[in-house]
């Protein structure tokens, strides 16, 4: 894994209990809105007493003009950033879980919304690891930690700086590059996902690169209805992670009867 020694906050009580809880970086210190009436936040300052981690109580006046009126919960951690994996580690944990693993490769994710729920879905439903290049995307920071809900700290995370030298990779470790496509050859309920597979997913505006399109072994398009024309990624995401995840557990099922 790779690691850096510089430190960045994340807010919100789940994200900073996530934190803390997986015990994968360390807590630098805690900052609390003075006067929050908050159990779930006193059992979170219980959770950090054991490992002698300094709290910082601001007012309230201090505390919002120092970090903003988002939505902090009044708690503010100071971590060590989130560790990374390379392609190869990541591929290789993901074998280590299942036989038949499932990464998100995200290309021209840029908004840190999207990004953190992407994660967020990955994570609950049963993918093994996200790919996300160093360029033309939003970065983990603590938006993208508050909208995954934690789960950055759980799910490993590879970034990469050559997205379509990282599909070559996974495709020599036993991968299936699948891409999600308007125009995708199957139909995403029509297609089998009974093999390791890499999900690439594009941006919003413009979708998949015609440079990786060319590069996946299939593309998958979601059905839809109405006039609205798309999905946005992290909803679209969902859909896939889903389709995969109820695919795998009737195979699973299927094989234990």
């Amino acid at each position: 894994m790779e690691n850096s020694k510089s430190q960045e906050f994340i807010y919100g009580v789940h994200p900073v209990h996530q934190a803390l809880e997986t015990g994968k970086r360390r807590c630098y210190k805690l900052v609390i809105e003075e006067g929050q009436p908050n159990s779930r936040l006193a059992a979170l300052l219980k959770q950090a007493q054991p490992s002698s981690i300094r709290v910082e109580v601001l007012p309230r006046s201090v505390f919002r003009k120092k970090y903003g009126n988002e939505k902090h919960q009044g708690i503010i951690g100071y971590f060590s950033p989130v560790e990374t994996w390379s392609i190869e580690s990541l591929a290789e944990e993901a074998f280590r879980q299942t036989p038949l693993p499932t990464l998100a490769l995200l290309d021209n994710i840029q908004d840190p919304q999207n990004l953190g729920a992407i994660i967020r879905s990955a994570h609950v439903l049963g993918v093994q690891g996200v790919v996300i290049p160093k360029h033309r995307s939003a970065f983990i920071n603590e938006t993208v930690s508050k909208c995954s809900a934690g789960a950055v700290e759980s799910l490993p995370i590879a970034t990469v700086s050559n997205l379509a030298q990282s599909i070559e990779s996974l495709k020599k470790l036993k991968f299936w590059v699948v891409g999600l496509d308007m125009a995708g050859a199957t139909m995403l309920q029509d297609f089998e996902f009974n093999m390791p597979t890499a999900v690439l997913i594009g941006g919003e505006e413009k979708g998949i690169r015609p440079l990786l399109k060319k590069a996946c072994d299939f593309t998958v398009a979601i059905p839809m209805t109405g006039s609205l024309g798309s999905l946005n990624a992290s909803a679209a995401s969902a859909v896939v992670f889903y389709e995969i995840h109820k695919q795998r557990e009737a195979a699973r099922k299927t094989k234990s009867q």
